[in-house]
């Protein structure tokens, strides 16, 4: 069964092209699980599946690494924009594909580097604040693709995050809960973001939906926020998300590391 390895920023996915339907039934939950598990196969933060769409140039579905299926993920979105470029389905300039969230526009800036424009994001709650692990945090609740708790501050370090983390399954982030972003405004304008993300159950080297959040509410609470943002995230690597006529977009990184067979997941 081939694969690719890539990275979007750190953020590391397993891609399957399954355009000719030939893996449905074998990409399961259970086996996308034990694929993405590392040490003992592959490894990964999810799982990247190219299917045909008939208006688009192709329907990315993706999974998290606990094997559920997820509407939407940004850096895994671009990621498949660079891969569709390998398969030869895309070429320079603008083109559609399709996602469980809905119809993205992309772009390849290079070999290892693509831009998508998200879904538009909603707020459902501009703040809130929210009670985890003794703490009180100021949060925006806003769904990028995904349900993100955003909450900024000036402190990133790793007992602040572990506490925050637990809001990944606060009663206010719904049923499902919801990925943690903890975003902190540098004093020359960039962001540095740290994103546990739900599915994964762990901190992500980087997270596009998560960018897109952190971006959004810290845009709506300071007039003199400018786009595009350069966001640090964790793997050292950075991502831009700004805003034009065609919407919300987010660029960066996304490359396959490598390719091979799989003989056991």
């Amino acid at each position: 069964m081939k694969f690719w390895k890539m990275s979007g920023a750190g953020n590391d996915f397993v891609a399957f092209d399954d355009r000719d339907g030939r893996l449905e039934g074998a990409l399961t939950p259970e086996f996308i699980s034990r694929v993405c598990t590392r040490g003992l196969s592959v490894g990964a933060d999810g799982v990247l599946i190219l299917r045909p769409d008939p208006d688009l140039r192709f329907r990315m579905i993706y999974h998290n690494s606990d094997g559920g299926r997820a509407a939407m993920c940004g850096n895994g979105g671009r990621c498949a924009a660079v891969l569709a470029g390998r398969l030869g389905l895309v070429e320079e300039g603008l083109f559609e594909f399709g996602s469980d969230s809905g119809v993205h526009t992309a772009e390849l800036v290079s070999s290892t580097s693509a831009k998508i424009w998200m879904t538009e994001p909603t707020l459902h709650y501009p703040r809130l604040d929210l009670n985890r692990a003794g703490r009180s945090f100021p949060v925006c609740m806003v769904d990028a693709g995904v349900p993100h708790a955003v909450v900024v501050t000036e402190n990133l370090d790793d007992e602040t995050f572990e506490a925050a983390a637990g809001l990944r399954s606060h009663p206010r982030a719904g049923p499902e809960g919801a990925n943690v972003d903890l975003v902190r405004l540098e004093p020359d304008g960039t962001l540095t973001v740290r994103t546990y993300e739900r599915g994964v159950e762990g901190e992500t080297l980087a997270c596009g939906t998560g960018a897109l959040a952190a971006v959004f509410c810290l845009a709506r609470r300071k007039e003199s926020f400018a786009l595009p943002a350069t966001l640090r995230v964790r793997s050292g690597l950075t991502l831009k998300v700004g805003r034009d006529d065609h919407g919300w977009w987010l660029e960066g990184e996304a490359r396959v590391v490598y390719e091979g067979g799989l003989v056991e997941p």
